[in-house]
């Protein structure tokens, strides 16, 4: 009998790696998030964007290496660091800390500048989920005296999270729309916003569109590579369950069944993960 089920056609939102990249490297859409969310600075320009950034230490193979998905430098030399975090991994504040470091480690400080040189760092993580149970759309870290709070140890360092399931209390209205685009809701009377809207919604009504998804999933195979020809276990059983919970959406997306998906998992990932592994891995998506 000839299958008549009609494949739902699948929605790309902000929030998936090839989409995030295209509309946050857009340096004027990027700039106004940014003033958004450090209003306390004025960013007078950006001069230095990048996607996808890998940061490695050569001398250090055996090191972790990461990949910055939108690196920023604005022109007063000031690092931003956005990523995009759909799954809580349960690791939030030690991830922010080690990309932080590996900022310092390769753009900070030049050989023969002093410590005063040392330019602010944000590391702004835009979270689908509540990582710290707070409720509260956005929160911002800094290094303080544990008895006394208002006695702030200034390193020039700033960790932002957004929190796109948060409850909106003081944020401005920049940070409320980024939360909007987050979850796919329409926003308004922000020309920044709309126009970000329309290139998602071009980029949906690609016909090539499968392209992406061909370009995105050897991106994962390419991460899940490099973390084996560096010997990193840890790194790579990470890259690959990053990987195999956006596989599950993607098929998801398409229309496919349970049981299909599985076939394909246990035909991808059969030689690193158990039927029983993989099977609760759908069961979690």
């Amino acid at each position: 009998m000839e299958n008549t089920h009609k494949k739902k056609k699948p929605w790309f939102g902000f929030t998936e790696d090839v989409i995030f990249g295209e509309i946050m490297s857009d340096k004027n859409f990027c700039k106004h998030v940014l003033q958004g969310l450090v209003p306390e600075i004025e960013i007078r320009d950006i001069h230095y964007l990048q996607k996808q950034r890998k940061i490695a230490d050569p001398e250090h193979p055996k090191q972790k290496a990461v990949i910055l998905d939108i690196l920023v430098e604005d022109v007063d030399g000031n690092l931003y660091d956005f990523e995009m975090q759909r799954a809580d991994k349960k690791d939030l504040g030690w991830r922010m800390r080690y990309y932080a470091s590996k900022m310092d480690q390769r753009y900070t400080l030049k050989k023969g500048s002093t410590y005063r040189n040392l330019k602010c760092c944000y590391v702004i993580f835009l979270c689908m989920f509540d990582p710290q149970g707070r409720h509260r759309i956005k929160s911002s870290y800094h290094l303080y005296e544990d008895s006394d709070k208002t006695d702030r140890l200034n390193d020039g360092l700033t960790k932002i999270i957004i929190n796109a399931k948060g409850i909106h209390n003081d944020e401005n209205q920049v940070t409320l729309n980024l939360v909007k685009l987050m979850n796919d809701e329409p926003v308004q009377d922000d020309p920044y916003f709309e126009e970000a809207q329309a290139k998602i919604k071009e980029f949906n009504e690609d016909p090539e569109w499968s392209d992406y998804i061909m370009d995105y999933e050897e991106k994962i195979l390419e991460r899940e590579q490099d973390a084996r020809e560096e010997g990193k276990e840890e790194g790579f059983k990470e890259g690959v369950v990053y990987g195999i919970h956006n596989f599950i959406t993607i098929m998801r997306d398409y229309g496919e069944n349970n049981q299909r998906i599985l076939q394909r998992l246990k035909q991808k990932y059969g030689s690193d993960f158990t039927d029983e592994q993989l099977e609760n891995f759908l069961k979690q998506n």
